[in-house]
């Protein structure tokens, strides 16, 4: 028999957890903000929030073509996607049913991130 509140209680507590995480890596330099989006609901933190618009388009942009070309080539599943400008960098990952994008400057380790993220 599934204990449905015990795995209510376990989703909660990863959600917990990630906030947490993401809050911390939200105020290290040179962190510009992040998107967390599920299917239900998106939390948005950026240090420009007049930008909303451009940096939620430009995430799920990366979301959406990824998966297209992973389907077309057919390479298998994805763990993270780094897209890097002059200036810039995007991080974006698949937590727990939910699309995450990190936005940095450029000298900031994604790798680092991945890994306290995962």
């Amino acid at each position: 028999m599934i204990d449905m509140n015990s795995e209510t209680d376990n989703i909660e507590y990863e959600i917990e957890e990630l906030e947490e995480k993401l809050q911390e890596i939200k105020n290290q330099e040179g962190i510009i903000g992040y998107i967390l989006r599920s299917t239900k609901s998106a939390s948005i933190d950026l240090k420009d929030p007049t930008k909303i618009i451009s940096y939620a388009l430009i995430s799920s942009t990366m979301f959406d073509t990824s998966q297209d070309m992973i389907e077309e080539l057919k390479i298998g599943e994805v763990n993270s996607i780094v897209l890097e400008s002059d200036e810039t960098k995007i991080l974006s990952m698949n937590i727990n049913d939910k699309r995450l994008t990190i936005f940095m400057e450029k000298h900031v380790n994604h790798d680092k991130l991945y890994k306290k993220l995962k």
